[in-house]
């Protein structure tokens, strides 16, 4: 018997017929039955999306959370999130970068592309992102860098003014009052680089950003707290943490912008090193569904 899944708090377009959350779904209970009412549902599963609605049954629900916050286990007993800290068992970590990979049976939810210009990319191959990238030809109208955003924070906006000294830097999305319509991926294969620092910093908050600067061709011009070695590879790109200013990151971005040796050995670096896997995390809502069925 297939059990009954309420989803809630998502954004308005979200469905469970596809996207990354039904696969993870469909890998840990095979098929299920979406239902419209918590109190109908076996399981519900929520997100952030929309703070003014509250979970009926706290403690059925298993919360996704892929912005930069830290689960509020008063208004759900389990989460799936960003953070390398478990919390007691009722945390896993699923990265959202993980939403960007081709997994086995994932259908890409139809419902995101055009939602605040993302969601036009389609999933990435695990093995080419393990696999060193063929070194980059040289090209007589190879752009020097560019940055794709919708919101104009403050550090990567200053580091984008840096890097106009060096050579042009064109910026896309709404940052610019130029909405991309279209895969990030038609733009990335111009530049030699590409601005892709996170909005905010947090242990584990790594999103789609470097993963659609990589896997787009360019050498990643990359922002995050200091554990992004977990998930990548850290010569594959040339990451702002480990510079004490933003002058010192820029002068680096010149050097290598100079170099073609230098610019040859970050670009053919595979992004990751070791391949990613579902199997905790499928792990994880099966025994957290079982503690619901149980009481716990």
């Amino acid at each position: 018997m297939p059990i009954k899944i309420c989803a809630i708090k998502f954004w308005a377009e979200f469905s469970l017929e596809s996207g990354f959350i039904k696969c993870l779904l469909d890998q840990a209970f095979g098929s299920f039955v979406t239902v419209q009412r918590e109190q109908e549902a076996d399981l519900v599963v929520g997100s952030i999306f929309q703070p003014k609605v509250v979970a009926a049954i706290p403690e059925k629900t298993i919360t996704f959370i892929w912005e930069n916050l830290r689960p509020n286990f008063g208004l759900y007993h389990y989460s799936i999130s960003s953070d390398f800290d478990s919390y007691g068992g009722r945390n896993f970590r699923v990265p959202f970068w993980y939403g960007q990979i081709q997994w086995p049976g994932y259908i890409p939810d139809q419902s995101i592309p055009g939602w605040r210009n993302h969601g036009f990319e389609q999933p990435v191959d695990i093995d080419s992102l393990l696999q060193p990238r063929a070194p980059r030809a040289a090209r007589d109208k190879d752009l020097f860098c560019c940055f794709v955003a919708n919101h104009p924070e403050l550090h990567r906006m200053m580091c984008v003014e840096r890097l106009s000294k060096i050579g042009r830097v064109d910026v896309f999305g709404n940052v610019a009052g130029r909405p991309l319509r279209g895969s990030k991926y038609d733009i990335l294969s111009r530049y030699r680089f590409n601005v892709c620092f996170e909005n905010s910093t947090f242990p584990g908050y790594y999103t789609e950003k470097i993963i659609h600067a990589w896997a787009g061709g360019c050498v990643p011009l990359y922002y995050s707290d200091s554990w992004y070695g977990q998930d990548f590879n850290p010569k594959a790109m040339i990451n702002r943490i480990h510079f004490k200013t933003l002058d010192d990151f820029v002068e680096r971005v010149a050097e290598v912008h100079r170099s073609p040796s230098d610019l040859e050995e970050i670009f053919t670096q595979p992004l990751l090193t070791t391949r990613p896997s579902l199997d905790g995390a499928i792990e994880f809502l099966r025994r957290s569904y079982d503690e619901i069925r149980a009481g716990r």
